[in-house]
């Protein structure tokens, strides 16, 4: 078995730890956009149990501004800024030889022909990374949130909370394009370190749907009962 140097077992840690959050995040996104979408397609199945999706509905969203501020936290010791600063800092262990190396990998290897086209991995190109992510819009409001509200209770926006949505704007589409940005990041370095990538969200996802159909069919199945 081939031994890896200490900067391997690192980066590997980072990133499957990274990976973790990051897909996490990517989940609670996905189902509050599905509990948004599905208001008008089961209406009366969401009503039926208000409490409940009501409830479910605003802590996701709390937790996505709370796990979206702590990965682009750009002064974090852990997150995904903090994660380009080590790229940057041993863009060695992610060059295509090393990649080659890693994987035992022949020359013609079509992965390898893959990363050739692409260049190998610099400190500009990470630079362009960190400036992506720096530009994402959502940023300051996430922060204010975060500080303000769902980290701490702000007296200004305690008292007015309806001031919070004028002075920190978010939209759905902000915590997409921040996910995007985030998975791009980590697939980027993770492929050119051993050629692997990751799906965007868990694979039962959709679960919801199977939840708020057999609701329905309760209900429908309930009404013809009663009938009778």
């Amino acid at each position: 078995m081939m031994a890896i140097s200490d900067t391997e077992k690192r980066f590997e840690k980072y990133r499957d730890n990274l990976r973790r959050e990051v897909g996490l995040l990517a989940d609670y996104v996905d189902l509050f956009r599905r509990l948004h979408k599905r208001k008008k397609s089961y209406c009366f199945e969401i009503n039926s149990a208000p409490a409940f999706f009501s409830l479910v509905t605003k802590s996701v969203f709390s937790s996505i501004i709370l796990w979206a501020d702590k990965l682009l936290d750009e002064k974090g010791q852990r997150g995904i800024f903090d994660f380009l600063k080590f790229i940057e800092a041993n863009a060695g262990v992610f060059s295509i030889e090393e990649l080659k190396r890693r994987r035992n990998f022949p020359d013609n290897h079509w992965v390898l022909e893959g990363r050739r086209k692409e260049g190998e991995i610099t400190a500009k190109q990470v630079a362009r990374h960190r400036g992506r992510l720096s530009n994402l819009r959502c940023l300051k409001s996430l922060r204010t949130r975060r500080d303000k509200y769902h980290g701490h209770f702000d007296k200004k926006y305690f008292f007015d909370l309806d001031r919070l949505d004028r002075d920190a704007p978010i939209a759905l589409k902000d915590f997409g394009s921040a996910v995007k940005a985030l998975w791009t990041v980590v697939n980027k370095y993770s492929a050119a370190y051993d050629g692997k990538s990751f799906e965007a969200t868990s694979s039962n996802i959709n679960d919801l749907d199977h939840i708020l159909y057999a609701l329905r069919k309760y209900h429908k199945s309930e009404a013809e009962r009663y009938a009778e």
